[in-house]
């Protein structure tokens, strides 16, 4: 098995109060998970001291589409300051290796006294199969 040694995708921004599928398995393609990046872009949204709350879940698949996030999917909840960046890197990969297994990650927004306009960044890091 070969690895692609390219990067899973490019940063994804995530709106306030949504869940958004930042990865997900096709083409029968392994992947290993080594980290996510999540940034608090709060700069010049005229919440710049607000904090944001982010989930990270990985989501098994539902009948090879994407699955729903659920509370027993959710791997870590971070509070990021304004403008912090927390990476979440791994020992060992969290591999998903069925089509329609993805990694999701939902920005609090308002729910947890967080911001209704502050966006979230994400980047998935790893690798895939060739």
């Amino acid at each position: 098995m070969a690895l692609a040694k390219l990067n899973l995708g490019f940063p994804q921004q995530i709106s306030a109060g949504t869940t958004s599928t930042v990865y997900t398995v096709s083409s029968s393609k392994t992947a290993y998970i080594r980290g996510i990046s999540v940034h608090n872009a709060s700069v010049g949204t005229g919440n710049e001291n607000v904090t944001q709350q982010a989930q990270i879940y990985v989501v098994p698949n539902s009948g090879g589409s994407a699955g729903v996030a659920t509370d027993g999917d959710r791997i870590v909840r971070v509070t990021l300051a304004p403008d912090d960046t927390f990476v979440y890197e791994l020992q060992y990969p969290v591999i998903l290796n069925s089509n329609g297994d993805s990694i999701q990650v939902f920005n609090e927004g308002t729910y947890n006294s967080g911001s209704a306009t502050n966006a979230i960044n994400v980047l998935v890091l790893g690798d895939a199969e060739a």
